[in-house]
């Protein structure tokens, strides 16, 4: 009975620790929230003296796990980060949960651990005590929705309550929406910037997720942009996106945002803009035309003469290539007379990268993600040249920027609010009379492209500034410290942490394999598990993944040694070397203390004659003396 109750305290105070690990109370600590851990703790003690309490927490507590993979990256829930999970288009959660994976594991082993509890205290009985039901449900809506008397809280970032805040917030911003979106009575025109100018076609291009410095016109060491590179224009080097992700960026960007009010006017926007001008206008997307990320713009799109969405669905009702809004836009170009206003929005970079390449073949051979990155780069760079052949014999401008970046690896792309890079995205500007290429050094923030796209149609308003000119980008002050939004509106100089592009894009990440004779041996000194052996590259299917963790079998900690993967072919043994990575939920499993290693993980790049089965591979190492142990297989993880 004492073992036993000694095990479930242990379980208590594991899943209060936890519980404040996964749902971001570590992610940006306060002394008080100490308190926090001793709350969920107190609702272990009391809430599992019944059964039917037991079952509230067992199904609570495992619900708010899910969030626990957004938790332990960035925190405790807040308007931003529900808006980038549910208001972001669908192929963005997808490459999201692709770049949490792992962290997925903590939810797992969460939920396996509160049916552990569940089972091992439904069977005791215990007398009906009144106070204890009192302090549970005292306990258990101050868990979830905090206290506060006379403005002292406790647990004031309780989950639920700041999860209700924050969709009240969001609903309300949704309603504004709908209200406002079409309502362009703030908007004054004051008249032309350039009386003669007499261009036709105005061409803006919303890109996606494009990063400059993976962009040879802008210093990128690989030929990623051979049109771009020498092409008639001005090139500004220097623009900050307004936000980490395409509805935090864009709708700060195509819409009048007012930070010190912490607002968005959605009725000053491009398209109202433009209309207002008396230019005829027109929206293509290959984004979705419906969905909680998509209607802001869709709605935007609305607003112009017309719109055309290769998907008439959500975002996952096609798989288009950007090429197909080409032959939209020659129509268009030549449907009338009238000056236009043209507006693409690119599915560009979007990740999963290797899937947006299409029948598109890059000059360099894609042996990982980065490489892959890459090429998108320069499948746009082509998408680009391909419009300015459309647009040949006409006066026109074009105009270029992306929302926002990525996170690039070799093994993964994704979103990263936390690098600077994500936010340092391309602005450039061609035109049919320009005839040098200029590039200009100068920091921009992403709030002032209502105020270039202004310029760009000619227009001088009461809502923009017209100092925000491509052709006087150079005499602009410089921001030294751009304001972007995350969480809430702050300094780009808080993003401190940077990740400099990949310049080896072509090189091949096959792990060094070996043919083993006979020093090698089955351990028992070591457990393993293979989670997946697949293909790596889409457009690869020479290179093969192998993914997997392993641990000394007897303190449970990671291998120290020369780590990688069995392959048994043949009656032949290969090892091929493979790459450490954080493996937190497999540390967690062995319930080994958070502050200790968690570099579990092995990941393997191998070729695909070597690889046979899932059943026939296996987790090891090489030791010092050159001999090799193939890990047990732990099949219950």
């Amino acid at each position: 009975m004492l073992r036993k109750n000694i095990l479930l305290y242990f379980l208590y105070i594991v899943s209060s620790i936890i519980l404040l690990f996964g749902l971001g109370y570590t992610k940006n600590w306060e002394n008080k929230d100490i308190i926090v851990g001793f709350i969920f703790l107190g609702c272990y003690i009391f809430g599992t003296k019944y059964r039917f309490t037991s079952i509230i927490l067992l199904v609570t507590f495992s619900v708010l796990s899910f969030y626990f993979p957004t938790g332990i990256i960035y925190g405790k829930p807040t308007e931003a980060i529900l808006i980038s999970l549910i208001q972001t288009n669908k192929l963005e959660v997808i490459g999201y949960f692709m770049a949490i994976k792992y962290e997925i594991f903590l939810s797992v082993l969460f939920i396996i651990i509160q049916f552990f509890i569940y089972q091992i205290t439904k069977k005791e009985i215990y007398k009906f005590k009144y106070f204890t039901i009192f302090a549970f449900i005292f306990l258990y809506i101050v868990s979830l929705f905090g206290i506060s008397v006379n403005h002292h809280g406790i647990n004031r970032n309780a989950f639920l309550k700041n999860s209700i805040d924050s969709w009240k917030v969001i609903r309300k911003q949704k309603e504004e929406q709908r209200i406002n979106l079409g309502d362009s009575s703030a908007i004054k025109i004051e008249g032309k910037i350039d009386n003669n100018d007499d261009t036709e076609i105005r061409v803006v291009i919303i890109g996606e997720s494009v990063r400059r410095d993976y962009m040879s016109v802008y210093g990128y060491p690989n030929n990623t942009t051979p049109f771009l590179n020498s092409a008639k224009g001005i090139f500004i080097d220097g623009l900050v996106s307004a936000g980490p992700n395409t509805q935090l960026s864009l709708t700060r960007t195509l819409f009048k945002a007012i930070p010190t009010e912490n607002r968005i006017h959605w009725g000053i926007n491009v398209v109202s803009l433009a209309n207002k001008a008396g230019y005829e206008t027109y929206w293509i997307s290959n984004q979705g035309a419906n969905g909680w990320g998509d209607d802001v713009f869709y709605n935007l799109s609305k607003l112009a003469t017309q719109n055309k969405f290769l998907k008439t669905g959500d975002f996952n009702s096609g798989n288009n290539d950007d090429e197909e809004m080409l032959p939209i836009l020659e129509k268009i170009i030549n449907s009338n007379a009238k000056k236009k206003v043209i507006f693409m929005h690119m599915i560009g970079s979007h990740e999963p990268v290797c899937s947006r390449i299409g029948n598109f073949t890059p000059n360099f051979k894609l042996h990982n993600e980065a490489g892959c990155y890459a090429a998108t780069i320069e499948k746009l760079d082509l998408f680009i040249e391909k419009i300015t052949k459309i647009l040949k014999g006409k006066k026109y401008k074009l105009m270029y920027f992306s929302d926002h970046g990525l996170s690039v690896g070799k093994t993964e792309v994704f979103h990263n609010n936390n690098i600077v890079e994500e936010y340092q995205v391309p602005l450039f500007y061609l035109d049919s009379d320009i005839k040098e290429h200029i590039h200009i050094k100068k920091k921009i923030s992403g709030l002032n492209i209502l105020d270039i796209f202004s310029s760009f149609i000619n227009i001088k308003s009461n809502v923009t500034d017209s100092n925000y000119n491509f052709h006087h980008a150079s005499k602009l002050t410089d921001n030294s410290d751009p304001i972007i939004y995350w969480d809430e509106y702050r300094p780009f100089s808080t993003i401190q942490k940077k990740q400099p592009p990949i310049r080896d894009i072509q090189s091949n990440i096959i792990g060094d394999t070996v043919k083993l004779e006979n020093n090698y041996k089955f351990s028992k000194e070591c457990v393993s598990y293979v989670d997946s052996v697949d293909v790596a590259f889409p457009l690869n299917k020479e290179v093969y993944k192998i993914y997997g963790w392993a641990a000394a079998d007897k303190d449970k900690k990671p291998l120290d040694e020369a780590i990688g993967v069995f392959i048994i072919k043949n009656n032949q043994v290969y090892f091929i070397q493979g790459d450490k990575q954080a493996r937190n939920g497999v540390r967690d499993h062995f319930n080994i203390s958070p502050g200790e290693r968690d570099d579990y993980g092995i990941v393997s790049f191998v070729d695909k004659k070597y690889v046979d089965s899932i059943k026939n591979t296996y987790l090891g190492y090489k030791d010092q003396y050159n001999q090799y142990h193939i890990c047990i297989r732990n099949n219950q993880f």
